[in-house]
């Protein structure tokens, strides 16, 4: 069985990137859409894993083959490093819990161990997990299961410095699309081959019994997706202006909006600089790395 194991939604929230974060999304998928595209690319089994939300997987979760999950970003208190941990097979309950202690790793980590959740650390060498270096790895790697090696929004050098971390410290490899528009929902994937049912599916996955397969990020996925998101953006204000026409602040933001359309090379400018930054980010850790003898990297790597 298959399934892209990182997926966003409309209910991821906002956007993390500071100058648009008020008005824009992170995703503008609806749940369904997401479900059917995941499902028509061949994926077995559909997860949805919302920025530290369950809501939009709760809707589904009824189906026999949706797994629940959440992107939980978690905290270092002493020096405020966030990371974001892919969890699978949550409940209700356990994702109170989680939201409760995701502000403190120390205690974050040691519920997941206990309640035997899934848990993976997601694109380990980008810069979204902030200023990770490696004993912040060393820290997480004891009480993690597994590492995404397969990221369909990283670079290949990203997702080659997640494999050998996870090969380096017999860590189980998984992959997910981690797509914020339906253009690559199922195009990366993690494989349990004779699994035939979800619950099959995470007790393979728990045993290691698995491999990570298909796409990897690269310049152009990421100026597709900024010009999808944004394009998504001033449909979903549109609507909101037809429902309720007398809405001047609605106006004011679509207004503003469509000021700003000669401006779409933007996004390829942005998405330039992204992977550049991206591209150091993961340099300056692999030196990291290697230079810390407590964590090193396997010679084969």
């Amino acid at each position: 069985m298959k399934l892209d194991s990182h997926v966003h939604t409309v209910f991821s929230g906002h956007s993390t990137i500071k100058p648009i974060a008020a008005v824009m999304r992170e995703s503008y998928n609806s749940v369904e859409a997401v479900y059917r595209r995941a499902r028509q690319r061949g994926m077995d089994l559909v997860a949805i894993t919302d920025h530290d939300s369950i809501e939009g997987a709760l809707t589904i979760a009824h189906r026999p083959d949706v797994i629940v999950g959440c992107e939980v970003t978690c905290v270092f208190p002493g020096d405020g490093v966030r990371v974001h941990l892919g969890v699978l097979g949550l409940s209700e309950a356990q994702f109170r819990e989680v939201q409760r202690l995701r502000r403190d790793v120390r205690e974050l980590l040691p519920y997941l161990k206990e309640q035997r959740l899934f848990t993976s650390l997601n694109h380990v060498a980008s810069r979204i997990n902030g200023d990770i270096t490696a004993p912040h790895i060393a820290a997480l790697l004891p009480w993690i299961d597994g590492l995404e090696i397969r990221n369909g929004s990283r670079l290949s050098s990203q997702n080659r410095t997640a494999a050998a971390l996870a090969a380096g410290h017999r860590k189980i490899g998984v992959g997910g699309s981690d797509s914020h528009t339906l253009r690559g929902v199922g195009r990366t994937w993690v494989e349990v081959p004779g699994a035939d049912s979800r619950e099959a599916f995470l007790d393979g996955l728990r045993a290691g019994r698995c491999r990570a397969g298909g796409r990897e990020g690269h310049y152009f996925t990421m100026a597709s997706d900024i010009c999808r998101i944004a394009t998504s953006f001033y449909i979903d204000r549109v609507r909101q202006l037809v429902a309720r026409p007398g809405d001047w602040r609605r106006h004011a933001v679509l207004a503003g909006g469509l000021l700003g359309l000669p401006l779409i090379a933007v996004p390829l400018a942005v998405a330039l600089g992204h992977f550049i930054l991206e591209d150091r980010f993961n340099r300056n850790l692999l030196l990291d790395l290697v230079e810390r003898p407590s964590i090193r990297l396997p010679e084969a790597a």
